[in-house]
């Protein structure tokens, strides 16, 4: 779908500390083989003890704002992804409440690590339905408890906690929306259905009993049908991508969904040299990346940026952005932007 008008305005992030994997939290180290974890690239995680995921969003949320000088007045929508947050049943409304204005909407959207993705197309669905609308803002949170989630590591990767949010409106951001496409595989989705025993026991998920190998072929197909349909529809061929932003699922899944047509990419030649030190943070992933890549000060107006992310469901998102005007610009200038 090609975008008109939709712009990124500012980003914002918060990462809790960074733990390497042979600190406590994890397991003592051994001189073995290399774990799957190290074999898909993972260096550490960051783990958050104290902070919920709303929290670490609302965090987040302020310095996109802050980024993109736009008060919680000026928002219309805030589009929160979130996954299984324990602290809070109804986080939109406490990010509403901390974030938002008087005539601000507030939902939540859960499309499990697709979520920070999906949430950028409902933000742009909003202002474009919406012409009155000035802004829209996207949050994202996880925290992924170690009682729950510290398995992982036998499917290959790390789970890591972070808060991460981005600022759309209507022409006056510093990235444009050129493209995005979605795709779902719902074939797969028994793959995340509960399968608890009564008194608790045995893995929830079947997918972290046979990680994501045995169907790496038609999460290739769906992904490499987004990639092929955002260039396809913009005429932009894959060496006029200056960086690709895919969600940190690890380097093994990066390099086998990404090395084919159309891109031919290796998982290090991405953001994923970035997110390898955070742990894979579900919906967090790719609005991370945005918010790293936008204020690293080596993106250049005319550059363009390509987002890869999927989540458990199975579901995909891509979306290709292109720069507008140096972004550090906007970061050095202070909060100042509006004339």
């Amino acid at each position: 779908m090609l975008w008109q008008d939709i712009t990124i305005a500012g980003t914002g992030s918060w990462i809790p500390p960074i733990r390497q994997k042979h600190e406590p939290w994890d397991k003592p180290v051994d001189n073995g083989p290399p774990s799957l974890v190290a074999l898909n690239g993972f260096t550490s995680a960051a783990v958050s003890t104290d902070s919920t995921p709303s929290q670490m969003a609302a965090r987040a949320g302020l310095k996109a704002l802050r980024h993109a000088d736009v008060t919680g007045a000026d928002l219309s929508l805030l589009v929160h992804a979130n996954f299984q947050d324990e602290d809070h049943y109804a986080p939109s409304a406490y990010l509403l409440r901390v974030l938002g204005g008087p005539d601000t909407n507030a939902i939540e959207l859960g499309a499990a690590s697709d979520g920070g993705g999906a949430a950028l197309v409902t933000a742009a669905e909003h202002l474009t339905a919406k012409p009155v609308a000035k802004a829209a803002l996207v949050t994202a949170g996880v925290r992924f408890r170690p009682e729950r989630w510290g398995h992982v590591s036998e499917m290959g990767h790390l789970a890591g906690d972070s808060g991460a949010a981005a600022v759309l409106t209507r022409g006056t951001g510093f990235a444009r929306l050129l493209a995005t496409d979605q795709a779902a595989q719902p074939q797969l989705e028994v793959l995340t259905r509960a399968r608890t025993a009564p008194d608790g026991s045995g893995r929830p998920l079947l997918v972290e009993e046979t990680g994501f190998m045995p169907y790496i072929d038609a999460l290739r197909q769906s992904t490499r049908r987004c990639v092929e349909t955002v260039l396809e529809e913009t005429g932009v061929r894959p060496e006029g991508i200056a960086r690709v932003l895919p969600i940190a699922i690890g380097s093994e899944v990066l390099d086998l969904l990404l090395g084919g047509a159309p891109l031919g990419l290796r998982a290090a030649d991405t953001s994923w040299t970035f997110g390898r030190h955070l742990g894979h943070c579900g919906p967090c992933d790719v609005l991370l990346a945005l918010d790293r890549e936008f204020r690293s000060g080596t993106l250049r107006a005319g550059e363009r940026v390509l987002v890869v992310s999927f989540g458990l469901g199975f579901r995909w998102t891509t979306a290709l952005l292109e720069i507008t005007r140096d972004p550090v610009t906007a970061v050095s200038a202070g909060h100042s932007t509006k004339k």
